[in-house]
């Protein structure tokens, strides 16, 4: 209870707590220490000065009036008590009930008879040991009793995996399923997995380059983010991804096509046109004279034979006179018109894929595999941890891109078969959980993270936990923090990664069950190129060190990594020697 605050506005009927008699009053009245704060109540019993008492709220309507329950019998078990507040209540001594109110005891916190009967119900479903640790974390960390964070916890502590309660929800849901199809895609790129989905661009390649070019008009938006995603591979690789959406990203792209000169032929003329117009139009305030020029470039490359010519050309006379003259075109207007580039110079079917070429600034256009390494970055926010933060910064929730939670989400509906709405719920509140986990303490900051990834043969959980300050504009400081990495790796097993940067210096420990020797002799040709790396981000490395772990580091590793972070002592706290 916080200093200043009125004691009446602190308290509900029926609200069960410790307090110790510290004054007697006239008129059956005392000063009482309870929940960090004196207050002054009348009882329907005489008190000992100087003893504790369990205390019931029975009214708030003239004064404080409070019903001694109990004595607080110091000399017996948390346990013991709790079975007395039990009886007291006439409520059954179950092992939850005892469960609940022996940890709300020890830590100090108010009860009420729902409370306990409500709670009660949580640890009937969640199984006794792993639903009474999650009690106690929140009661340690005075998170809210809430049913919410109580099942995300416990969903932490599952020994299963991310990446098996992943698969195990793919298998679940049908392949050929309308209601599933984004869910069963959304999981197989998430797990590094080729979707066998319609959305795959196949033929020759000229037949290729004609259907990149259909769907980049599609009014599917699954569709579109396929084709896209398809020129953003083809265009310029090793182009940095910046971030934004994709139509912000294409928008880009655009604005930066080489323009070449080649010779005059058949193919690359008229749709060199089309790129050199279309640059010019997007790189520059709208001008009657640039949209004239590009309606005239496309109107050349489509064939006057071409079955759709005059829809198309009308398509183009809409798209342009929504063009604002004198402004730039914004990054929405500019994807349009990439597209609608991109329709036109694949329109003759036997050219398309040498045009499509031509028009991305490309020699040839490829079409390559989905690749099954996504970097951690682009796991984790695809992931959707930020979810619900995303939502609330756009205008418009269809804005945000596709994530797994925001699939996930879709299948707790309660059309869905139970399994599978069950398996989304465990799912959902792993990734809540990991909200929970990141906690913030005045300039002190810990996120938690953790994601399904494959980085060459290993495929499994990655889980971060980053602990560091922030700066004065808000910022994580880079320059003093620790991140530690508990990865289950195939022959290694659970390794943990265990990184402390100080003034940009950094040490690693790796805690491993394996001959160190071996280790070191293996792993030493990669330091020189670990170092490089650092010093290439303007960090330098002071060194890299194996051990294997301690008895207590074996007892913890039989924790899934969540578990472990959430019975770490030091949660709150900063482990960093400056």
């Amino acid at each position: 209870m916080q200093q200043g605050r009125n004691p009446v506005e602190m308290l509900k009927e029926g609200q069960i707590f410790s307090g110790k008699a510290i004054k007697l009053l006239p008129g059956q009245m005392a000063e009482l220490a309870v929940l960090g704060q004196k207050i002054t109540a009348q009882l329907e019993v005489p008190l000992q000065m100087g003893e504790r008492y369990f205390f019931q709220v029975a009214s708030l309507n003239k004064g404080i009036q409070l019903n001694v329950l109990t004595d607080y019998a110091p000399f017996h078990r948390s346990a013991d008590q709790a079975s007395m507040l039990l009886e007291k209540l006439q409520i059954q001594p179950t092992k939850e009930n005892i469960a609940f109110t022996t940890a709300a005891i020890e830590n100090g916190k108010t009860l009420s008879k729902e409370l306990i009967q409500t709670v009660s119900g949580w640890l009937g479903k969640s199984g006794l040991a792993d639903g009474t640790e999650v009690l106690r974390f929140m009661m340690n960390r005075n998170l809210p009793m809430t049913e919410n964070v109580f099942q995300a916890l416990v969903a932490a502590r599952s020994p299963d995996s991310m990446t098996e309660k992943m698969v195990s929800l793919q298998q679940m849901l049908p392949q050929n399923s309308v209601d599933n199809k984004n869910a069963v895609e959304a999981i197989s790129r998430l797990l590094g997995e080729k979707p066998s989905s319609a959305h795959s661009f196949q033929g020759s390649p000229n037949e290729k380059a004609a259907q990149l070019a259909l769907a980049l008009q599609s009014t599917n938006p699954s569709l579109k983010a396929a084709a896209i995603g398809v020129l953003h591979q083809s265009l310029a690789p090793g182009a940095a991804m910046t971030g934004g959406s994709g139509e912000e990203s294409l928008a880009a792209i655009v604005r930066s096509i080489p323009i070449t000169n080649r010779g005059a032929n058949e193919v690359a003329a008229p749709v060199q046109m089309i790129k050199e117009t279309l640059v010019q139009l997007v790189s520059r305030p709208t001008s009657q004279e640039a949209v004239a020029v590009f309606k005239e470039a496309v109107s050349l490359s489509i064939p006057l034979q071409h079955p759709d010519r005059l829809a198309m050309m009308q398509q183009l006379a809409q798209l342009t006179g929504e063009l604002k003259m004198g402004q730039m075109p914004d990054a929405k207007m500019t994807a349009s018109l990439f597209q609608f580039a991109s329709l036109a110079a694949a329109s003759i079917p036997d050219q398309a894929a040498a045009r499509m070429a031509m028009l991305l600034g490309a020699e040839t256009l490829s079409f390559p595999e989905p690749t099954a390494n996504a970097s951690l970055r682009d796991a984790f926010r695809f992931l959707g941890l930020d979810h619900e933060a995303m939502i609330a910064s756009k205008n418009k929730p269809e804005a945000v891109p596709q994530t797994v939670k925001q699939e996930l989400i879709k299948l707790m509906t309660e059309t869905m078969p139970v399994p599978v709405r069950e398996a989304a719920e465990q799912l959902v509140g792993r990734l809540n959980a990991q909200h929970i986990l990141s906690a913030e303490s005045g300039p002190l900051q810990q996120l938690v993270m953790q994601s399904p990834v494959q980085f060459g043969e290993f495929k499994g959980d990655v889980t971060i936990k980053w602990q560091g300050k922030k700066k004065e504009d808000g910022k994580i400081d880079a320059d003093f923090c620790r991140v530690l990495f508990y990865v289950e790796m195939p022959n290694l097993r659970n390794t943990v990664i265990d990184m402390q940067v100080q003034n940009r210096i950094v040490h690693i420990n790796i805690s491993v069950d394996a001959p160190i020797p071996l280790l070191k002799k293996i792993s030493s040709p990669a330091f020189d190129s670990l170092k490089e790396a650092l010093e290439g981000g303007g960090y330098r490395l002071s060194g890299v060190h194996f051990k294997e772990p301690s008895l207590q580091e074996v007892e913890d590793k039989s924790k899934p990594p969540l578990a472990r972070i959430m019975d770490d002592d030091g949660y709150m706290g900063v482990d960093i020697r400056i």
